[in-house]
């Protein structure tokens, strides 16, 4: 028996034990909804796999990764150094603690806590595991500890998933409970081992005192045959509680065998006591202390095998020793199930006939007149007397002086021929009291049929009794009510066929009642609106529910009136069938005249409104007057929209849009005419007397004067809308044409002095500003000679403008030009952010509205353009600043493009001068030429493709707008079109050939499609004029932190269509490999510059070339060391490489010469790389290399700093 105490856990449990975890492992899979499980066990010398469910072969790489998760999560536990069996091997032994019996069954709190590793992919110790390797589909594990109370891991649960997830609390919990049902049953194996050793030890006893034990087993096996013949439940408890019998009949209800409970209390085997009417708990611990404490009868609840409750009575008998000491106690069982049943079931009909709502007596058959012998309380709530009274005598006492003889008869015949029968009977209570009693008698028989009792059930049906005197008083006013109503009301079969009709039909419809009945309300009903009717009436039927209906019937005239009738079904109380329908009918023909007048208003409120929103929105006079003519042609019924607008140079009227059905070709001036059977309506579109177009309106029938009033509205508003795009046309004609003037001048003079009149003159006019002057900042430590007016240009009638500044405005406009900020006062009166000295200064100065823009040239200069108004406040638009901003770009470059002029004659006339100083003097010039030729090619080219952008931003803006509105519409349409086609799914034959021939179903389908291709390709458009935009900047003076990749990706853009694929060859593949940068401080213009000169390069050293043509891109970050500041300074090196001819050596020396190119006349002017190595290594403080060899491609890097050095940032 010792060694039985002493077993290891493998030893207790085996590899191939027949206990088995199969089902708890399912069970943890279904809850935790994962496909992957297993149980592994830890002993003192290895770990083995107990159960497993979708484990793939090498079964090893499970248990290492289970020891893996054991050693990071519990590194102190008393099995970290066992060891997991490795491929084929089943364990592998170590010299570790082992838990033993004690440390399985003893209770104590758990200390290890659940593992939950949500991503293993993201987790480093397991991301490399060999499981993770032999089956990388494994992303998620979850692991529950299987611990002894005490706290000793003897186990682990383990959950995988192939995709990363989160436990919740409440999964969690059920996995700890269904892993501590695993160490539960592993601590029941250990008793059942024990259990046999003991039984083992017992035998050897035995077999020493063979003798004895022959005696003691047949006296046992006497007393064996005699308890397990008894019926009853007999079990034998030792003094210490234990069971030492469990007879036969024990066995069979409770499931058990005596070897499995012997030896073992019986709360130990689940046979404690739920249930005892005597609060005796027989079998719980509570009185394994001492035997005598048992009860003498005591009742329990046992569960058989079939899952049956068997309601235990126990006889408890103790057993004394001659000492006085309890030597037995012998509890003796009776199944009461069947009693206990049958006296709750008495007990219920008790109750059940207390609860009763009818009054209930019985009377003894056998007694002489019936007397009552029982009355539930209902039967004395319902006559006022009381059992007392009742009890003895017979019910004769509640009838009276008027009871009706015939029901009294009734009874006695009922009672003499032992039947039953039912009878109703007006019977008085104890205090005199009448009431109608409805009574049922039925005679109760024995087992031989002979009847012992009568038992009668009343019910008071006086409430029914005065109803139906009540329903008599109804039916006759609803004769006199329907005889007289206004209304008609008539009665109907099922089918709708009139069975009464009332005699307001003489008036509502002109007919006789008498001539309706027997027809059907069909008959009569409007052909439009019987679908309608028909479908109410079917669900009257089908539902019960009372129909409210409206529709158009005939009179005897032939007129149709609006009737709106309320039906209401009757059925039948018993079949639930519909016997007949009842309709009240009304007369709502004037009500509904009203409502179509209302909703008359209300489509004519939502075209105004529609017509409104379409002018707000802007756009072209195309796209105003359609979305116009389509809402007109969608809200009102009418056959056909036209528009036509006044040309201004032929002063004809030209036809711009249509909508609907008819076609117009020309205009007429009358107001009203008839063309192709429609009524055609004329509206001039008149704006102060000025005739600006016309719209026609052409119907089938005539429109309402509510109607005509707000087509003169909108067409009124179309007018408006006509005469506002035009003038908006000819005002953005106007300052496009001031642009294109400007750009002429800079290329036609470099007369600083002419330019800036000019400027100062074009911007006054166009702007229609009352002064407008540019100005220089000379910065110096007197204000007032800061600003230096040196151009100027006023309004006639302005006596006298702003010609010098007050030192306080002077201040606060120096910051502003320092800062590069603009300055825009709509009203300077009234401006946030002015302190009270710079809004006292500008009042002083008469200024009520002002525009400040700064300029700054290349050479560092700064000034400004400055427009005012004086006499009234004027709110400045985004075109205004845009307008202006442009106009200063194209002054700075004529700036420069001066100074540069300048410069060029001095160095000329120097070189005329200083012979010896000629060759330097010269290549100064061409320099600064080729500055001069580039920064007006890049002017001009950035004018260009601004105005472009401009042009095209406009409508793409327009046509992106109301992409989503067309889509929303569209979507609609379908959806109505869809609906029509559910309600009337038959068609004219003239519709279904139309739709045969358009294809519908394709149109359906294909027309979001094509929606969705113009959203695509104004997204691509949209996408070009940001690109165009972002270019037109080149003459950016400011360093600012920028996007390197956005800057290269614009230039692709820009230059798409060089290497995009052709009809004829297979174009250039672009190749990108970006790396992570941060933003570099530089000109992003500039730079842009740089890179369409190289990326250009690439593109022509591919033409000729056989594919593959390929232009590969890489960007990378990396450090310079800087040993006077002993600083790792951040350089980014942008690398374009082609895989074209290469270049020779010699002529890599030469590539950054001015005017020197490899290209064929005419084709490059030998300035771009000259220009870009300038502005990389001057500008930049960066270097760019050319790295090639003959036949192996070329390939550039720029190098620049992220951030300047502090001698090329720009000035404050």
């Amino acid at each position: 028996m010792g060694q039985q105490e002493n077993l290891s856990l493998q030893e207790i449990m085996g590899f191939q034990a027949g206990v088995t975890f199969d089902p708890l492992l399912k069970i943890a899979l279904q809850i935790a909804q994962a496909p992957v499980g297993y149980i592994s066990l830890i002993d003192a010398s290895c770990q083995w796999l107990k159960s497993q469910v979708g484990l793939q072969a090498q079964t090893y790489h499970y248990l290492d990764f289970c020891e893996t998760v054991i050693s990071l999560h519990y590194p102190n536990h008393f099995f970290k150094s066992a060891k997991t069996p490795k491929k084929d091997q089943t364990f592998s032994q170590t010299e570790t603690h082992s838990p033993s019996e004690t440390e399985l069954s003893s209770s104590s709190s758990k200390i290890f806590a659940s593992i939950i590793l949500e991503d293993l992919s993201k987790n480093k110790p397991f991301a490399t595991h060999p499981l993770l390797k032999f089956n990388p589909a494994i992303r998620c594990y979850f692991g529950i500890p299987i611990q002894t109370n005490e706290g000793v891991l003897v186990g682990m649960l383990s959950i995988m998933d192939y995709e990363p997830r989160q436990m919740s609390p409440d999964t969690r919990q059920a996995l700890e409970a269904v892993a501590e049902q695993v160490s539960v049953q592993m601590n029941l194996h250990r008793q059942l081992i024990h259990a046999k050793g003991k039984l083992i030890k017992l035998e050897d006893t035995i077999q020493k005192r063979s003798s004895i034990w022959d005696i003691v087993r047949q006296e046992r096996d006497f007393v064996c045959n005699v308890l397990d013949t008894l019926s009853a439940l007999v079990i034998v408890l030792d003094p210490q509680g234990k069971i030492i019998r469990f007879n036969r009949t024990c066995e069979e209800i409770s499931g058990l065998s005596a070897e499995e409970v012997e030896g073992k209390t019986p709360q130990e085997v689940g046979l404690s006591i739920d249930y005892s009417p005597i609060k005796a708990d027989s079998f719980s611990s509570k009185y394994s202390t001492s035997l005598a404490e048992f009860p003498p009868y005591c009742e329990s609840e046992w569960i058989d095998p079939n899952r049956r409750t068997h309601l235990i009575g126990w006889s408890n008998t103790i057993i004394y020793n001659p000492d006085s000491s309890v030597e037995h106690l012998i509890a003796t069982g009776t199944d009461i199930t069947m009693r206990r049943e049958s006296e709750k079931m008495l007990l219920l009909l008790e109750r059940a006939i207390a609860a009763s709502p009818s009054g209930i007596v019985i009377s003894d058959a056998k007694a002489k007149d019936n007397p009552i012998i029982y009355c539930n309380p209902t039967f004395e709530r319902i006559t006022g007397y009381s059992r007392s009274d009742i009890l003895g005598i017979n019910c004769r006492f509640l009838q009276g002086y008027d009871t009706e003889p015939q029901a009294i008869q009734t009874i006695r015949t009922c009672l003499r021929e032992a039947k039953d029968c039912l009878v109703t009977l007006k019977n008085y209570r104890k205090d005199g009291t009448p009431f109608w009693n409805e009574l049922a008698i039925s005679p109760v028989r024995d087992t031989t049929g002979e009847v012992t009792h009568y038992i009668g059930i009343q019910t008071d049906i006086s409430e029914r009794k005065r109803a139906e005197e009540s329903l008599k008083t109804s039916e006759e006013r609803y004769r006199l009510l329907a005889e007289n109503a206004t209304d008609l009301i008539s009665r109907h079969n099922s089918e709708g066929i009139y069975l009464y009709a009332s005699p307001a039909c003489r008036k509502l419809l002109k007919y006789e009642p008498e001539e309706l009945i027997g027809h059907s309300a069909y008959d009569f009903f409007h052909p439009e609106d019987i679908a309608s009717v028909r479908a109410s009436h079917q669900t009257l039927l089908a539902k019960g529910e009372i129909s409210l209906v409206s529709y158009r019937i005939r009179r005897r005239n032939g007129e149709y009136i609006w009737f709106e009738t309320t039906a209401h079904a009757v059925r039948d109380s018993h079949t639930r069938e519909v016997q007949e329908l009842v309709a009240v009918s009304r007369d709502i023909t004037t009500r509904k005249k009203a409502e179509v007048s209302l909703l008359e208003r209300s489509h004519l409120s939502l075209l105004e409104a529609e017509v409104g929103k379409a002018l707000g929105q802007g756009g072209t006079t195309i796209t105003i007057l359609q979305a116009c003519s389509d809402a007109i042609a969608n809200h009102l019924s009418v056959t056909g929209v036209a528009i036509w607008t006044v040309n201004r140079s032929t002063h004809n009227l030209e036809l711009q849009v249509t909508s609907g059905q008819c076609e117009v070709q020309d205009c007429s001036d009358c107001r009203e005419r008839i063309s192709h059977n429609c009524l055609c309506l004329n509206f001039a579109l008149v704006v102060e007397g000025r005739q600006v177009g016309m719209m026609e309106i052409s119907s089938r029938h005539p429109l309402t004067e509510q109607v005509q009033n707000a087509l003169y509205w909108i067409a009124n508003a179309i007018a408006v809308g006509i005469d506002r795009v035009a003038a908006l046309e000819e005002l953005h004609s106007r300052r496009e044409g001031l642009l294109f003037r400007l750009a002429s001048q800079i290329r036609d003079s470099l007369d600083l002095n002419t330019i800036l009149a000019k400027a100062v003159s074009e911007i006054r006019s166009l702007l229609q500003v009352d002064q407008c002057h540019f100005l220089w900042y000379l910065p110096t430590t007197d204000l007032r000679s800061s600003f230096v007016i040196t151009h100027q240009a006023q309004s006639s009638h302005l006596s006298q403008g702003l010609v010098d500044y007050p030192p306080d405005c002077v201040s606060w406009l120096s910051e502003k030009i320092e800062q590069h900020q603009s300055v825009q006062i709509n009203d300077s009166s009234q401006v946030d952010g002015l302190d009270g000295q710079t809004r006292s200064a500008l009042h002083q100065a008469g200024v009520a509205s002002m525009l400040f823009l700064p300029l700054e040239t290349r050479s560092g200069q700064r000034g400004a353009i400055v427009c005012n108004h004086y006499h009234n406040t004027h709110d400045w638009t985004v075109n205004d600043v845009e307008l202006l901003q442009a106009v200063i770009d194209q002054l700075a470059i004529a700036i420069d493009q001066a100074e540069l002029y300048a410069q060029t004659r001095a160095a000329a006339l120097a070189a005329q001068t200083q012979a010896t100083q000629l060759s330097h003097a010269l290549q100064d010039l061409q320099e600064k030429e080729a500055k001069l030729i580039q920064s007006e090619k890049m002017s001009s080219l950035g004018q260009m493709v601004a105005g472009i952008a401009h042009e095209i931003n406009n409508p793409v803006n327009f046509i992106y707008g109301n992409l989503d509105y067309v889509r929303d519409y569209t979507q609609d349409l379908l959806e109505v079109l869809s609906l029509y086609q559910e309600s009337y799914p038959t068609s004219s034959p003239e519709i279904q050939e139309k739709i045969e021939e358009v294809d519908l179903e394709f149109i359906s389908e294909d027309l979001p499609k094509i929606i969705a291709s113009m959203e695509m390709g104004a997204d691509r458009i949209r996408q070009i004029v940001v690109s165009l935009r972002n270019f037109s900047r080149l003459d950016e003076a400011e360093m600012k932190p920028v996007d390197i990749h956005e800057g290269i990706d614009n230039t692709l853009l820009i230059l798409h269509s060089r290497w995009k694929a052709k009809k004829v060859g297979s174009g250039v593949e672009i190749i990108k490999n970006y790396s992570t940068l941060p933003k570099v401080e530089c000109y992003a213009g500039q730079l842009n510059q740089v890179f369409m000169n190289i990326i250009s390069n690439a593109i022509d050293a591919l033409d000729n070339q056989p594919d593959p043509r390929q232009i590969t891109i890489d960007t990378e970050l990396f450090e310079v060391k800087n040993p006077a500041e002993r600083l790792n300074i951040p350089y980014v090196r942008v690398k374009i490489k082609d895989n074209g001819p290469g270049v020779s050596t010699a002529v890599q020396n030469r590539l950054f010469d001015p005017f020197f190119t490899t290209k064929a006349v005419g084709k490059g002017t030998g300035l771009g790389l000259s220009i870009s190595y300038k502005i990389v290594v001057e500008k930049h403080g960066g270097s760019l290399k050319c790295l090639s060899e003959p036949g192996q491609g070329c390939e550039f890097w720029i190098e620049i700093p992220v951030e300047p050095p502090p001698e090329l940032r720009p000035r404050d």
